[in-house]
């Protein structure tokens, strides 16, 4: 089972986020984070895929061995049957997916951020101020509290009851610091070697736009790159 340790999570960086360091982009050494820039944050969401080839693999084995025995009834029968068809789908499924599909997208000039939604359909779009985040403590039967994941509800595409995607299996609190730090384009970019070749052209943006104070609450220091860069902006910006 799992439950809301609050409703909704609040557009603030409450802690430091992990380091986007080059090691951990494609096509380095990184297969998650497909891009890291000063545009956009793309990271790939399809272990799906991986998990239905693995589900579908093994049901259909499953089924076959069921249906093996000769003393098998109706019931048992029907079930395998029914077991072997679902691997099928999601066997299939797992090899058809579009993986553009399964990718989080943050396009930070743009405010708009892209996530998977189920199966084949394509991705829920929106305004990242308008998403609708959770997270979530999975448990036991017996209420012991389990781990925590960060997951966004269907905001884009309503339905009568609420889909959770689950976004991140990492710690849930950095993760979302993480993308509120990246959305706010009035900030610097968060820390991480990564974004270091970026930082200079940002900065000369934000610079052209007098920098503007920021656009979400942040309970820690977001530095520029050099304190000759923080002089200028806190001349300039006033903060």
């Amino acid at each position: 089972m799992s439950k809301y340790i609050n409703n909704h999570q609040s557009f603030i960086i409450t802690t430091p986020p992990p380091s986007i360091d080059t090691e951990r982009v494609y096509p380095h050494k990184g297969t998650i984070i497909i891009e890291a820039n000063d545009l956009f944050y793309r990271v790939d969401r399809n272990y799906t895929s991986f998990s239905s080839k693995i589900f579908g693999g093994l049901a259909i084995i499953c089924g076959i061995w069921f249906l093996s025995h000769d003393d098998i009834d109706l019931y048992y029968g029907t079930f395998s049957v029914f077991v072997i068809f679902a691997g099928l789908f999601f066997l299939i499924y797992g090899f058809t997916v579009n993986k553009e599909n399964k990718t989080l997208l943050l396009d930070r000039i743009n405010g708009i951020i892209s996530y998977p939604d189920m199966f084949y359909a394509p991705l829920l779009k929106g305004k990242f101020e308008d998403i609708k985040a959770v997270i979530s403590v999975s448990g036991d039967v017996d209420g012991t509290a389990g781990r925590e994941y960060l997951k966004f509800v269907n905001t884009f595409k309503p339905r009568k009851l609420d889909v959770l995607r689950t976004i991140s299996y990492k710690d849930p609190y950095e993760e979302w610091s993480l993308y509120v730090w990246y959305m706010d384009k009035n900030r610097p970019l968060p820390p991480g070697t990564a974004f270091d070749e970026y930082r200079e052209k940002d900065f000369e943006r934000r610079k052209r736009e007098s920098f503007p104070k920021p656009l979400f609450e942040s309970y820690i220091p977001t530095p520029e790159a050099t304190k000759e860069q923080q002089a200028e902006r806190r001349k300039i910006g006033g903060w």
